[in-house]
């Protein structure tokens, strides 16, 4: 059992206890471990990669062979898990492939999407195989994941308001069949399209193919940042001939009482009916109230034709 922790003083630290690293066999290596101690409020990425040169990062990691822990469980693991990890003496990422058993290889921590340029968790953790034949090592397979038409990128956050459907569309270059799932209770897919039910915070969603013959099984996370949802109003007509009244929408397409108000005095409000007086024109404004943590105050104006 070998255990593995980031430096003492590093304000952020964890320590990783796991078992085998050394030996393994080529055909069945699996890696047991667990975290006995999590960086606070981060999360932290698992990855197969080859050595790191100094304190750069690896150039190559797997694309299959890789975990995702957080300790608010906004990954696809809990920072209280155990961790099963099963590395390949071969493996292939976007900037080519590495035999492990002719250079260095482990397995590499780093804080996950949330926090790309933080290198306070980087961490090498090396493996070695035993001799032996390899089982055979696909490469994964490639996504194309869309979000209302608009590329997604890997593990790259992009942004989603609360209650917005956005309509996802992943398709793997194998032609296999693609699972897509939320990754946690803030964002909700149905019938292919994915919606925020909170307004802050963060949400992700896996996208997977189970593999074949030719391409390994492969999986990724598409993270999604969430923000305040924007209210509406109906669309209304924008004149009212003199002396007759305009009905103007009571709710807002969140359910918020609508409060209308003008200084003209070509018209006059009563709650949500204008009235035209004289001809000319009338700015009316409306407004309705947020709510924290799901969206934002509503303001806006509307010249309205009296005639």
């Amino acid at each position: 059992m070998a255990i593995f922790s980031a430096p003492v003083a590093s304000a952020e630290t964890f320590v990783f206890s796991s078992g085998p690293l050394t030996n393994l066999n080529p055909a069945t290596a699996t890696i047991n471990g667990g975290f006995t101690k999590f960086p606070a409020g981060k999360g932290l990425y698992i990855q197969q990669c080859n050595e790191p040169v100094g304190t750069a990062r690896p150039t190559i990691c797997s694309g299959t062979i890789q975990v995702w822990v957080s300790d608010t469980a906004r990954g696809a693991a809990k920072s209280t898990d155990p961790v099963t990890i099963k590395p390949t003496t071969t493996i292939t990422g976007p900037n080519g492939t590495v035999d492990c058993t002719k250079v260095t290889c482990g397995l590499f921590f780093q804080v996950d999407r949330f926090g790309p340029t933080d290198t306070s968790e980087d961490k090498f953790m090396p493996i070695t195989f035993a001799e032996g034949t390899a089982a055979p090592s696909l490469a994964p397979d490639v996504f194309t994941v869309t979000a209302n038409g608009a590329p997604l990128v890997r593990n790259a956050p992009s942004n989603l308001t609360y209650r917005s459907e956005v309509t996802i569309v992943a398709t793997a270059l194998s032609g296999l069949a693609t699972e897509v799932t939320s990754l946690n209770a803030n964002c909700v897919i149905r019938d292919g399209k994915i919606s925020a039910l909170k307004g802050s915070g963060e949400c992700a969603i896996s996208v997977k193919t189970a593999g074949n013959a030719t391409v390994a099984p492969t999986s990724a996370i598409y993270p999604f940042i969430l923000g305040l949802g924007d209210q509406s109003i109906a669309v209304f007509p924008l004149k009212v001939k003199v002396k007759a009244k305009l009905s103007l929408p009571a709710q807002t397409s969140f359910g918020e009482n609508i409060k209308y108000v003008t200084e003209s005095k070509n018209c006059r409000i009563t709650k949500n009916t204008v009235l035209g007086v004289k001809k000319g024109s009338c700015r009316v404004t409306a407004s309705a109230a947020g709510q924290d943590g799901l969206w934002k105050a509503f303001v806006r104006n509307y010249t309205i034709k009296i005639g």
